[in-house]
């Protein structure tokens, strides 16, 4: 299973409301920054990282996994996807990875809020370089 179908299945399994806006798991495009993560790498660290990837792209941008015109509701399934993901990366035991990803989602929303989508970006593969370097 790839870990965008797992993501996807957790949200259909989880709430109705955000099953309803899901895209079909085929349909989400490769690539971007957590494409450094190593595919030996733990299925919940990578699975967790995509998770807070996504919801970070629902907060900011538009995701991958869901799509809807109301922004109330991109902003419910980010932070479901947040939460996914911290707790998939927390299962790992991870705490390097925790700590990691807690500051790259303060670094890359100051670099957003502050209209710096490049820095984000670098944020995001460095992180991930830093993570899948660690295991």
């Amino acid at each position: 299973m790839s870990l965008f179908t797992e993501i996807h299945a957790a949200l259909a399994n989880d709430d109705p409301l955000l099953a309803g806006t899901l895209v079909s798991a085929s349909d989400v495009p490769a690539g971007g920054p957590t494409e450094c993560l190593q595919a030996d790498l733990d299925d919940n660290l990578r699975i967790g990282v995509e998770a807070i990837r996504e919801g970070h792209l629902l907060h900011w941008a538009e995701g991958r996994l869901v799509r809807t015109g109301d922004s109330d509701l991109a902003l419910l399934a980010g932070d479901r996807l947040y939460a996914l993901g911290l707790e998939r990366v927390a299962a790992t035991g991870d705490s390097s990875a925790i700590i990691s990803l807690s500051r790259l989602i303060k670094a890359s929303a100051e670099a957003l809020a502050a209209a710096s989508e490049m820095t984000s970006e670098r944020e995001w593969r460095a992180t991930c370089e830093r993570i899948g370097a660690s295991e």
